[in-house]
């Protein structure tokens, strides 16, 4: 006669085997997405998402689409087919890695990726004005560490669209960064820092490899041929970065990929500084009218801020008077990285506190202040990436003309995972 207890037993093994399987999948790292808050909240200026993504690019491409619907982003159709379709066809030769994941975002709207009717090759958010930001990368030969640093603070508008103070029940555009994750099947796994557009709005980040890129505003051409914004066949301003991310293990890779690329901007135009572990870096521009490009190679630490180097690489040859917001940080930083051989971590942080938007009380209460909404330290020896982000503010019950500003607990990111490219 069967012993009911065995029959029991043998089922409360297994179920035990189950849960164990299942905690081990969790710990090992297969579950395939994972979204945690890691900054602010619905009480704080922004609430940042870290958001793991592992897999096939087609299943990463279908949840961003899920993410950007959710959020309610739209893909409207448009009787532009030829456009569309080339867009595709480009993006399926020379960025095949973006294409499945435009396959995902297709099948996640319940559409298919064939139809001239829409354009999947981007999930844009709401737009409005330039980012103002300074950049610093510092080869390993030049860090107490001995790592290769690229220290970045991301200045922007904490206002709407129009860039007044958000109507209540209505967000910051910069309320809501996203901390991407993403570990393909084929491709680079990477660590970026993204807004604006949901599969290629990154704004910083690095790779598996050792790469870092930092994305800036260039506001010398608007200045001196206004904006000329456009939807064309190639990579957008920040797509460029994603580009380099999924692609390219080393500055020789990324150097040549920014020259062989067709590039258009969607919203501004803008420049990029690039660094790898082996302590190499560039800045890559564009002439103002968009004919040539450029590429500034470093030589120890390389600055950069929303001015074109290309125009002003000698410090002496930068006006004495009259400087722009970005020459004079431009000027602050190239100062402070020749005043010693050696930074340490917290020195390399001090260096962009300087040249961080000031914590100056806003002069007119209808128009949202501009404020250094991150500051980001990669470490490209480590894979790390330790930011601190813009909570909020309050007055200075000493000083009328001050704020108070309220920043996050400056957190670590490793990026563990490493995976070979296509």
């Amino acid at each position: 006669m069967p012993n009911p207890m065995k029959k029991q037993s043998g089922f409360i093994i297994f179920v035990g085997l189950l849960l164990v399987i299942s905690f081990a999948a969790q710990s090992t790292g297969t579950q395939k997405y994972k979204e945690t808050v890691i900054a602010g909240g619905p009480d704080k200026f922004v609430e940042v998402q870290h958001v793991v993504l592992k897999g096939s690019n087609f299943d990463i491409g279908k949840k961003i689409g899920e993410m950007a619907k959710q959020d309610g982003t739209r893909i409207t159709p448009s009787d532009d087919h030829i456009l569309n379709r080339a867009k595709r066809e480009y993006m399926a030769r020379n960025y095949p890695i973006l294409y499945e994941r435009m396959k995902g975002v297709a099948d996640a709207f319940g559409l298919n990726i064939a139809d001239d009717s829409y354009d999947f090759s981007g999930l844009f958010q709401a737009q409005m004005a330039a980012p103002g930001c300074s950049v610093t990368f510092y080869p390993a030969g030049h860090t107490e560490n001995g790592h290769s640093i690229l220290s970045r603070n991301y200045d922007f508008n904490t206002g709407d669209i129009t860039g007044r103070r958000p109507q209540k029940g209505r967000l910051a555009m910069m309320a809501r960064p996203i901390l991407f994750e993403i570990h393909p099947e084929k491709g680079y796994s990477s660590l970026s820092l993204c807004a604006f557009e949901y599969l290629g709005g990154v704004l910083d980040g690095i790779n598996s490899e050792g790469l870092v890129v930092a994305i800036l505003a260039e506001e010398e051409s608007m200045q001196k041929f206004g904006r000329e914004p456009g939807n064309e066949v190639g990579l957008h301003e920040l797509m460029s970065m994603r580009y380099l991310l999924d692609n390219c293990k080393n500055v020789t890779e990324a150097r040549e990929a920014m020259l062989s690329l067709k590039h258009y901007y969607s919203f501004i135009p803008c420049h990029y500084i690039v660094g790898d572990r082996s302590g190499k870096s560039f800045i890559f521009e564009f002439s103002p009218n968009r004919n040539r490009s450029y590429i500034i190679n470093g030589d120890g630490p390389q600055c950069v801020t929303n001015h074109l180097v290309f125009h002003h690489q000698k410090m002496d040859e930068i006006p004495k008077t009259d400087l722009g917001s970005s020459m004079k940080r431009y000027k602050m930083l190239d100062e402070s990285i020749k005043a010693k051989k050696k930074f340490t971590l917290e020195e390399i942080a001090a260096i962009n506190a300087r040249v961080a938007a000031p914590p100056n009380a806003p002069g007119n209460p209808e128009f949202a202040p501009g404020r250094t909404l991150w500051y980001a330290q990669y470490d490209l020896d480590r894979r790390t990436l330790t930011v601190k982000f813009y909570l909020g503010e309050k007055p200075d019950p000493e000083n009328e003309k001050r704020v108070i500003l309220e920043y996050s607990s400056p957190k670590m990111y490793e990026l563990k995972k490493r995976q070979p490219p296509l």
